[in-house]
């Protein structure tokens, strides 16, 4: 999936619906559609709007797929110290890793796409492990990188 199609689905697939997200970034509701379509030469999506796009359907998705297309991983850095939401999530992310591995190598090959999901729940855990590991000093200031 393109970029640009990520971030057409996060703003179809918003909480808000895509009319009222289009209004928060204000633009007509025809013209961010054909700016966020693909196939459209003509109108084109600023990288200005992206922000205010994800703070509007409140979703980071795009910046997943970005640090993951450059072999990154984007974290949210907790505000708050860790909470059992937080653990409860890393170990939900991982056991849906383990799940989808566990089912590609009972198949006893390891397909294109069996690879390409199993990184895609792989980020996901790690992202979540990581998101676990920053809340647990309470700081905004944690370097993932540390």
């Amino acid at each position: 999936m393109s970029f640009i199609d990520i971030v057409r689905k996060m703003v179809l697939d918003s909480d808000i619906g895509a009319r009222a997200v289009a209004e928060m970034v204000s633009k007509k509701y025809h013209v961010l559609m054909n700016e966020l379509n693909s196939e459209n030469t003509s109108h084109k999506l600023g990288a200005d709007l992206l922000e205010p796009l994800m703070k509007a359907c409140r979703s980071d998705a795009p910046m997943h797929h970005l640090a993951a297309s450059m072999g990154g991983l984007f974290i949210r850095v907790p505000e708050e110290n860790c909470s059992n939401t937080s653990l409860v999530k890393a170990v939900k992310e991982f056991g849906e890793l383990i799940a989808v591995y566990g089912q590609a190598i009972e198949e006893g090959k390891l397909s294109s796409n069996d690879k390409k999901r199993i990184r895609k729940e792989g980020q996901e855990a790690l992202t979540a492990i990581q998101e676990l590991l920053c809340g647990l000093d309470g700081t905004a200031e944690h370097n993932p990188r540390a």
